[in-house]
């Protein structure tokens, strides 16, 4: 097993490093899907286990060998966001688990949060809330911000903003970030191909972008619409060669 806790949260130094042993007896599940994440309180901590298992053996082969695990790279760029005034909840620990030398399962730990999601904040748009126009908004300029900082999330998805209103603005913060990209941001627009909302709000939060870039709003729009598709198609295509390829030669792995 390796490890990193924070100094700051030494005290829940025992409570993270037993997580191996007691994190699946744990009520408090919040999703169980390929990772599970669930929210627990510790004294007078209230937190957030994520537990990062279901990895494609390829994929534990190259977090083992070549690659940081997606527990510290959530830790790891949680950090770096902070360093950039880019709000995130605030992290505990990582947690690595192997066997023979291959990483089987990680964890990251960190401060649960109380805002609301963007998906939660967005419920109901068909009615054209002035209040969730003027959070588009916002976010396209928070969006912009990010990719002046050189930093693209790349599942930048209504579950994973956090919004908090002040006074007559919004602060946003972003969760699951072990997927974020720090570098030169190009076509900055295409970030927004992973937010599931209407067409009538996707427009809107293009076009402010589009204003916050200098760019032709209509332009951009259409750019965004052609990407978007061209993206479906493409990752339907790779997840039906996935099934013909990999997975069966992963199943056949794992019976060994």
């Amino acid at each position: 097993m390796k490890y990193k806790i924070r100094d700051k949260y030494a005290h829940l130094s025992e409570f993270s490093l037993n997580l191996p042993g007691t994190f699946h007896g744990m009520g408090g599940t919040i999703r169980d899907y390929r990772n599970v994440i669930k929210i627990v309180d510790i004294g007078d901590e209230q937190l957030v286990v994520k537990n990062f298992r279901g990895m494609y053996f390829f994929n534990r082969l190259a977090y083992s060998l070549f690659r940081k695990s997606k527990a510290v790279r959530s830790y790891e760029y949680s950090e770096r966001l902070n360093d950039h005034g880019i709000k995130t909840p605030a992290h505990v620990a990582w947690i690595n688990c192997y066997s023979l030398g291959l990483l089987t399962e990680s964890f990251f730990v960190s401060v649960y949060c109380p805002w609301p999601t963007l998906e939660r904040c967005m419920e109901g748009f068909d009615a054209m809330n002035d209040r969730q126009v003027s959070i588009l908004r916002h976010l396209a300029t928070f969006t912009h911000r990010l990719h002046e900082l050189g930093i693209f999330h790349f599942d930048f998805s209504v579950g994973n903003i956090l919004v908090r209103e002040a006074d007559d603005s919004f602060d946003f913060a972003l969760l699951d970030l072990n997927r974020i990209k720090f570098g030169t941001v190009k076509s900055g627009f295409r970030n927004f191909s992973t937010l599931n909302l209407p067409q009538e709000a996707m427009d809107i939060l293009v076009r402010a972008y589009a204003a916050e870039t200098g760019a032709d709003p209509g332009a951009m729009v259409e750019r965004f619409w052609r990407y978007k598709h061209r993206k479906a198609a493409l990752r339907r295509w790779r997840k039906a060669l996935r099934n013909r390829t990999l997975t069966p030669l992963e199943k056949f792995l794992k019976k060994k």
